[in-house]
């Protein structure tokens, strides 16, 4: 897919520095609404950073600009077949600049070179902004949840993906 870049970003080690940036953007109340982030406190994040060292089941990047962290990028939920994408840009000021783009499309290639069938992504009805990514980046809506989230799926590794 052909995009300008706006921001060339790189993608790199999830470390305890994003994990504390993590905090501070899952925490301010417009990303916790988007990305329907559920109450934690610092102990409970901690065990579970230390918890990824082990896991199979969890692919997660840093989104860094000019070695800057700025958000985060993954895969949760890791099967052999399928897995659900994630991400969020914590630094306000690089929403809009195709961030979510390169973020979302540097998954659907590493979810392709392990050979996945699938991905798909819990969206907020709401959240307009992340529904037209994912449609952007050829995922379609399969199912309402509830009232205010749907899953959306993107099929992998066919001849037209």
């Amino acid at each position: 897919m052909e995009y300008r870049k706006i921001f060339a970003v790189e993608f790199k080690e999830f470390n305890r520095e994003v994990l504390e940036k993590s905090w501070e953007w899952l925490n301010d109340p417009i990303i916790k609404e988007l990305t329907s982030t559920s109450e934690f406190d610092p102990e409970s994040q901690n065990k579970w950073f230390e918890s990824l060292k082990t896991r199979k089941d969890y692919f997660i990047r840093s989104v860094c600009y000019q070695d800057k962290p700025i958000g985060v990028m993954g895969i949760k939920h890791l099967t052999d077949t399928d897995g659900e994408v994630f991400g969020y840009l914590g630094e306000k000021e690089y929403w809009g600049k195709t961030i979510g783009v390169q973020g979302l499309q540097y998954m659907i290639d590493y979810a392709k070179s392990i050979k996945l069938e699938s991905l798909y992504a819990i969206v907020l009805k709401e959240n307009i902004n992340s529904y037209k990514l994912m449609r952007r980046l050829g995922f379609d809506s399969v199912k309402d949840l509830d009232d205010k989230t749907l899953i959306m799926t993107r099929y992998l590794n066919t001849d037209e993906n």
